[in-house]
């Protein structure tokens, strides 16, 4: 009998990763393997205290990507692997690595490193950047989930508080595309195959995350949708994610790819069980 280990973060004790262990659990059962869980800090008191890690994968749903590597190191399978972790978890390197590979995305500018705040340094970039973009525009911070750390800011003045407020890192900006507005679809992707889908829809903030107040409808996707997740997910190495795409009036726009896409709402919406999906996969490498 196979043995996997989930890794999980110590710090989500939260219902939402509870039934998602449940739907790996239960897979599982019916895939006639055994499933461990662990948090990423159990994992490091075992590699502190030297315990043989005797897994044939390990299912990596975290972002501790120190953690993943060291695990690769010792010669385990990882999935995702910490390289395409790495990406995703870094909307710049996202947003690089999909413009390098012609993925279509909202126009999108990063922040030029300095090493402390200065509002004179931004003067020009910002107007460049609102001359370029428009306004309201976009701003992300490039690591966060859920829709967090994402900003709508309407004028020069918002830009700059949210640039001091950072010390002018860590920040990317995007064109605020209008007609997706509290909307887009989220497709996952499971070895360069599109496996569910649904639509996401919230008429009381600009961001279409569920938690934060959305609600999802079961969505056909089209081919070019479809095979514009595949191909995201392929330019940033994900064996599976979750692939969010807005439907902007000149065509689908990848808006980010979740290497570590929870899966309770697209079980509910689409009826099909993407966890159990990825475990087979995780199970035949």
């Amino acid at each position: 009998m196979k043995k996997i280990l989930l890794v999980n973060n110590a710090c989500f004790e939260i219902n939402k990763i509870r039934e998602q262990n449940a739907l790996f659990l239960n897979a599982a059962k019916q895939l006639k393997c055994k499933l461990e869980i662990k948090s990423n800090i159990d994992v490091y008191n075992d590699l502190l205290n030297e315990k043989p890690l005797h897994y044939d994968a390990v299912l990596f749903y975290d972002k501790d990507i120190m953690l993943a590597q060291k695990l690769e190191k010792l010669g385990l399978k990882v999935f995702n692997s910490s390289k395409s972790i790495e990406i995703c978890d870094n909307k710049a390197k996202t947003q690089i690595c999909l413009e390098k590979n012609n993925i279509p995305t909202p126009k999108t500018f990063i922040i030029p490193l300095v090493f402390f705040y200065n509002k004179k340094y931004y003067v020009n970039y910002v107007d460049n950047l609102v001359k370029n973009l428009g306004l309201p525009i976009i701003a992300k911070e490039w690591y966060g989930s859920w829709g967090e750390q994402v900003y709508l800011l309407k004028t020069k003045n918002d830009i700059y508080e949210l640039i001091e407020k950072k010390h002018g890192k860590e920040l990317l900006f995007q064109e605020y595309i209008k007609e997706c507005t509290g909307k887009d679809i989220r497709i996952n992707v499971i070895n360069k195959q599109a496996v569910a889908s649904m639509k996401r829809i919230n008429y009381d903030d600009f961001r279409a995350n569920l938690s934060n107040g959305g609600s999802m409808e079961q969505y056909r996707p089209t081919k070019n949708e479809l095979d514009l997740a595949i191909n995201a997910a392929k330019c940033v190495g994900c064996d599976f994610c979750g692939v969010d795409i807005l439907q902007s009036n000149r065509g689908p726009l990848v808006c980010e790819v979740n290497s570590n896409a929870h899966l309770i709402n697209i079980h509910k919406c689409s009826g099909v069980n993407v966890a159990e999906l990825i475990l087979e996969f995780v199970l035949c490498k």
